[in-house]
This record gives structure tokens, sequence and C-alpha cells, in this order.
């Protein structure tokens, strides 16, 4: 059966398309003091678009009046000549001209740099498009997802103010609209956030970006994507290393409304994949994908004999409701085998406000080493072995810089349930600069575990209320 390919062959071919990728250097400044920790198992754009500049308010002509001469002061009225009647004065009204309307602005990237002075772009003119965006953050408590590494607390990223994603990506996006065209992406990034971007799903270090080098105390680096891409007419194909299509949140900070993430997200979902996915354009309202990956979170190898299916639909069923499927199912190697679907619905009621809302299945056959089921209260697994999540979010554009957001989240895992309700705001003062206050409540009446880590952490880990703030500067 073609998902049970274990192909030498096929995995040179996936190196080979990661290749296709410029490497480009990832460079960071995080002053954060690094922590010594324990051994652990790692764990795991929209873009910002600019605001319409307003057009200048048309000029109004001024009608130009002939005036009559002044007599002189020592005329005699009688003596001056009857002069002809004059024809009426024509007032000068230009033509009426509907001033254009000055492009938006777009915002500054860093393939800004490679303007050469005379309207040229090196980038830009062959289609490339380098960017990034330098995010720092404090929250008050581990929360059970990214921060804190999970329920496994073996990293303190909580209680300073700490360097979490410091990403750079180089892209070019293939457009199969006259013919053949090609693209590529690579991903680099480096902070509290690494591990989640890296290939822990390999479990054997030294392959891809798991690897000890990587890791400076509770700093990571991590390269999620490397993948080419071709696209012909409705058609498009990646083959490398890239992002799943799993799932509401993602990896990158700036793809989320919120600093914090679901629980959902951190236990029950893949982050990354290696492999390749096909895409098609049925039409403006509906694309399919479907295709073949090496399990969940690996990096150009293949751990466990993970081989599986990842696909999905885009529906756009009104000009307000978009409708979203995605699923893997196989052998997802670290996790075992059985699949995930995430069923996703998002509804503008006005212009002003919109909701989404998020519905997860997973299934699986995991066990621990000695061959018991994986358990999510169990201190020898912390991974859960079927799960449900039911998350909803609702936001409202308060106005052009200030939006204020909501999610509650339904989270069960193995048998016991896991709630979390989240208010935040994202106050954007520049289009350059994103800043968001949150603060997450968490209860679980069926899990009153005291959770030992990092830093001599001992509470009831999905018991609390944080508080959490994050700036992001884009370039």
């Amino acid at each position: 059966m073609w998902m049970g390919l274990k192909s030498t062959r096929l995995m040179k071919l996936l190196k080979a398309g990661a290749s296709l990728a410029v490497i480009a250097a990832i460079t960071s400044t995080a002053d954060a003091q690094q922590r010594a920790v324990a051994p652990k198992a790692s764990r795991q754009i929209r873009q910002v678009q600019a605001e319409d500049i307003p057009p200048a308010p048309p000029v109004d002509a001024l009608p130009v009046d002939a005036l009559p001469a002044e007599a002189p002061s020592h005329a005699v009225m009688s003596d001056i000549p009857a002069a002809a009647p004059m024809a009426p004065v024509q007032n000068y009204c230009p033509p009426a001209v509907e001033p254009a309307a000055p492009p938006a602005a777009e915002p500054w990237t860093l393939t800004n740099l490679f303007d050469d002075g005379c309207g040229g772009n090196i980038l830009k003119d062959n289609g490339f498009k380098l960017s990034g965006w330098s995010q720092w953050g404090y929250i008050t408590g581990p929360d059970g997802s990214f921060n804190g590494n999970g329920p496994f607390l073996n990293q303190q990223e909580w209680g300073g103010f700490n360097a979490y994603q410091q990403y750079l990506f180089l892209e070019k996006v293939a457009d199969g609209s006259n013919g053949l065209g090609w693209g590529m992406r690579f991903d680099g990034y480096y902070g509290m956030d690494g591990n989640d971007g890296q290939s822990f799903g390999n479990i054997n270090r030294g392959y891809w970006d798991y690897q000890d080098a990587f890791d400076h105390g509770a700093y990571e680096f991590a390269l999620p994507q490397a993948y080419a891409e071709l696209a012909y007419d409705k058609w498009s194909v990646k083959l490398g290393h890239f992002y799943t299509l799993v799932g509401y949140e993602v990896v990158p900070s700036t793809g989320n409304f919120f600093f914090t993430r679901q629980l959902n997200f951190w236990n029950s979902e893949p982050f990354t994949h290696t492999g390749a996915l096909a895409t098609y354009k049925a039409s403006d309202k509906v694309s399919v994908s479907g295709g073949w990956v090496a399990g969940w979170d690996t990096g150009f190898y293949q751990y466990d004999g993970g081989s599986a299916f990842l696909g999905g639909a885009t529906v756009k069923l009104t000009d307000s409701t978009d409708f979203i499927y995605s699923v893997v199912a196989g052998n997802f190697g670290w996790r075992g085998e059985g699949a995930v679907n995430c069923f996703i619905i998002s509804q503008k009621w006005t212009e002003k406000f919109t909701t989404a809302h998020q519905f997860d299945v997973l299934g699986t056959n995991l066990t621990q080493a000695d061959g018991t089921p994986a358990s999510f209260r169990d201190p020898n697994s912390l991974t859960p072995r079927d799960s449900t999540g039911l998350i909803n979010y609702a936001f409202y554009q308060l106005s052009d810089k200030v939006k204020v957001g909501t999610r509650y989240e339904w989270y069960k895992a193995d048998s016991t349930s896991y709630n979390t309700l989240t208010g935040g705001l994202n106050i954007k003062p520049y289009d350059w600069l994103l800043v968001r206050p949150e603060v997450r409540g968490m209860w679980s009446p069926g899990n009153q575990d005291i959770y030992s880590g990092a830093a001599g952490y001992s509470d009831k880990l999905f018991n609390q209320t944080l508080f959490a703030i994050d700036a992001t500067i884009l370039f």
C-alpha cells in the first residue's frame, strides 16, 4: 500500500527538494538569561496588511473674475465716452478631475534592504520575499502548552521577560497561472519556542534540526520549513519539510490572536511534516489537498516506519462563511497509529464581529515503553492516547488599531476534561508593532494533581489563572 512507503530513494528525493531552498542566515539577539535544564523530550502567516492611506482632498479651482478698470480721479464723468457694452465675463472652470488615490503603502520588510536605488530590487524582481519578526514576552506561570513544555514542565519559560521567536523566512510563491512555475520556502528561528518547531518526532537526535548543537538551555534553534514547490494551472505540489494543515492555531506567533496556545493544539495535533503535498484549486471557493508524510513532526527522517496520509479541503460556503477540514491518518511514528480529524468553521457576522469554531478528534493505539496504554494523567507518559477538543473564538474590531478577542476551550484527554478561558487584546499602534496582553484561566475538576518541574515549580497546573503579554516587531 502506498502509505507504507519506506523508500530510501523517496527520502533522498525529499532531501533534494529541501536543498532547492536558499539557506537564510538566522541572526538572533536574545539577552535573556539561559537556564540549565534537566534532559528533556523536546516538544514542539498572516501577513500583516498595511492600513490604507486616505486619499488627499481635491483642490478646488478658484474662479477668475474680470474687474473694470478704475476711472482716473481727475476725470469728469461727462468727459468719459460711453463704452461699448462688454460681453459677459466667463469664469474659467478647469474640467473636473477625480484625484487619484495614492497606492497603499506596503509594510517594510527585510526585502527592502536589497533596493538598488534605481527602482530595482534583486529579490522582488525575481519574486522573492525576505521577512520575519522578533517576539518578546512575559507570562506569570506555565500554561500546559507552549510555555513550560506542556505538562512536562522541564523548561522554565515563565516568570521573566524572554525572547520567544526571532524568526526569519525566505519565500518565493510558485505561480502556475502562465505555465509551469516554481517556488520555495525556508524558515528558521531561535528562542524559547525553538523546541516547538524542531523535528522532535525524529526521536533519534542528529537528524535535521533535532540536534544537541541546536539547543542552548531553554533557547533553541529550529528549521520548521524547507521545501520546494511546483505549480501548474490549478495544481501545486510541495516537496520537503513544512507545517501541518491540521488546526486553527499555528507555531508561528504572528499567525495567532493570542500569545498562549490551546491545550488541544500542543498535546493532540502535529506541528510539522516531511513529505509531499499536492493542492488542487477547483474554483475560487473550493480547494482540496492530499499527500504522503513520514509521520508527525519528523524532519527528513522516518522514525518507526512513520507513513501517513495528510489531506483536507477548504470551502467558502457563503461570502461570510468558511469551512476547513483536515486529516492525518496512518502511522504517526512517535505517536503510534491512528487518525486525527479537524473541522473548522468561521463566520463573519458584521464588518467588526467574527467567530471561529474548531472540533478535533484524535484516536491512536499509542503505548508506553512497557506496553501499557499512553495516558495524559500518567507521569510516565504525559501524552494523550485519545482526545476530543472543542474550541470557540470571538473577535471584535474596536478600532483600526485595537481588536478584542476571547477563546474558550474544552479539551478531553483520556477521559479527563480540561477547560481554558482566555481574553485579550491585539494592539497595533504601527504597522510594524503588535502588542498582545491577555488573561488565561484554567480549571479541571477531574484533575487536581500537583505538577512539579523546572525552577522548583509545584502547583495544580490545570487549575490556575495566568497573565501574559508580548510584543512583536515585524520586519
